[in-house]
């Protein structure tokens, strides 16, 4: 098997409103959508955001429940071209009512953080050297 990803899943509780943040707060392309589910093509890697209900019927199978909103096992990162690049999205993820963390420098790496409207923290970073 490759090691690639292809998809990421979120459980999310309110579905318009995880497309209204990703969609309408920072810009992405709803690739496809219905009642349980949308699709957001991130260059090649789909993020999935599903209703926590559905959701659990997946990770149910091997013994495991969703977690709460608010409760995080993994951090989502995004490699900014710039310390700007930095600066805009974590700008723009606060414009569209994220949580946001003041953003730092630490041994030459310019990253923040946010969250979602359902908990999942995102890191922005730009690594200078």
């Amino acid at each position: 098997m490759p090691a690639a990803i292809s998809c990421v899943t979120f459980p999310v509780d309110d579905l318009q409103k995880s497309i209204a943040f990703y969609r309408d707060g920072l810009g992405l392309t709803i690739e496809e959508q219905d009642e349980e589910h949308a699709s957001i093509d991130v260059d090649g890697v789909y993020l999935v955001l599903l209703d926590r209900s559905e959701f659990g019927t997946y990770v149910e199978k091997v013994g495991h429940r969703p977690a709460a909103r608010g409760a995080s096992e993994t951090i989502i990162s995004y490699f900014a071209e710039s310390r700007a690049d930095v600066d805009a999205l974590i700008a723009k993820a606060k414009g569209a009512g994220a949580t946001v963390s003041p953003v730092s420098d630490d041994d030459g790496v310019y990253s923040g953080y946010f969250t979602d409207p359902d908990g999942h923290t995102w890191e922005v970073l730009f690594d200078s050297e």
